[in-house]
């Protein structure tokens, strides 16, 4: 594999009890929400932290369930460091794709988009190990985006449960930044010559075990 497995869900444990503590304090959230309006204003740690609140508990727990799952899956192909950097990227790239393509949105919260960047991420890197069963999910994954860019996507199917629209365009552009950086990630470990290695086993077909297998 290309990364060491590394306990992943520790990382995302810590992201889910953020999601739901804001949620039991929504007073607390307010300030957080990422709001056009109040950004303007000057209020800039907005399009950070309105990735990390959420609608309700339930839109909470559902994106705290799949950070988990996320950390879970994909525990060999993502690295700790990669994990965190879209963590705090995305959030940005999101907001900065939201601020140009739609002007008129006033609000948004959730951390759906940064889930889609980590879930792209680690189905590029997977490319590496497992081309077929990768390009399939990323077909799927692709082709549920442009779905989603479509007019046939209904984006209030989840209002019942989360109280609100579900945006497509975080997804997009959080997914775009995961593909990118899985992108980097597989052509520098192509140029370090680490594609196709799997030294996790602490056995080398060329030196035997390694010192500490």
């Amino acid at each position: 594999m290309l990364n060491k497995p590394q306990a992943l869900w520790s990382d995302a444990l810590l992201l889910a009890a953020l999601f739901l503590l804001f949620a039991l304090m929504p007073m607390a959230s307010a300030p957080l929400e990422y709001r056009r309006e109040a950004i303007s204003a000057a209020q800039l740690w907005r399009v950070f932290t309105g990735h990390f609140v959420h609608l309700n508990m339930a839109h909470a727990a559902m994106n705290a369930l799949g950070t988990l799952l996320v950390s879970l899956v994909f525990v060999r192909e993502i690295s700790r460091p990669q994990w965190w950097c879209l963590v705090l990227a995305a959030p940005l790239t999101i907001s900065l794709g939201l601020w140009i393509k739609q002007p008129e949105l006033q609000g948004y919260v959730g951390f759906s988009g940064v889930l889609h960047a980590l879930l792209y991420l680690g189905v590029v890197r997977l490319l590496a190990t497992a081309p077929i069963l990768a390009a399939s999910i990323l077909l799927l994954l692709v082709s549920r985006q442009i779905w989603e860019q479509t007019s046939g996507y209904n984006p209030d199917y989840l209002r019942g449960v989360i109280h609100g629209r579900v945006m497509p365009d975080a997804h997009l552009f959080g997914g775009l930044t995961g593909m990118a950086l899985g992108s980097f990630t597989l052509w520098r470990d192509y140029r370090a010559g680490r594609l196709g290695k799997d030294n996790s086993s602490g056995y080398s077909s060329k030196t035997g075990p390694t010192p500490d297998a």
